[in-house]
């Protein structure tokens, strides 16, 4: 991992050797992550909201601690993959009435950064019925889809 910067000493917390210290707050971006555990002197790190709409980010952000590179987000077409394939994961476990109510802070998570995104969640946020959700999710990410490919 990063070493402390020159200059710094150790936080009291980590100059006890044998009590593993995790720092979290705020990793939304892999330099996020680098400068936590650099201030920290810890040895290793959570995501939280970083994560949300992107359980992707963990990955790149262990890739980038083996590697030193920097991955690139997936497709948008592989986010669109991800996203139906979470609401679908949602609807066969809390069933469809628990699911689609469940799955709308997700679904929003998910649209975050993509135009029209406040009008896909309102829309979400309004439906109950799983199929109609599913016909949103195809009514935002396809138009988004052929955008990114014009």
């Amino acid at each position: 991992m990063t070493a402390m910067p020159t200059g710094r000493s150790l936080p009291r917390s980590k100059q006890r050797p044998s009590l593993p210290v995790i720092v979290n707050g705020d990793i939304n971006t892999i330099d996020d992550a680098d400068t936590a555990l650099a201030d920290s002197g810890a040895d290793g790190l959570m995501i939280g909201r970083g994560a949300y709409g992107r359980p992707w980010f963990p990955q790149q952000v262990v890739h980038y601690f083996r590697t030193g590179q920097r991955l690139a987000d997936p497709s948008l077409a592989e986010q669109y993959a991800t996203v139906r394939a979470h609401f679908e994961a949602m609807l066969a476990h809390y069933g469809t009435e628990t699911g689609v109510r469940m799955a709308r802070k997700h679904l929003g998570w998910y649209s975050k950064g993509i135009p029209a995104s406040a009008d896909f969640r309102a829309a979400v946020n309004r439906e109950s019925d799983a199929d109609k959700v599913r016909n949103l999710l195809a009514g935002f990410f396809l138009p988004a889809l052929e955008r990114q490919a014009a």
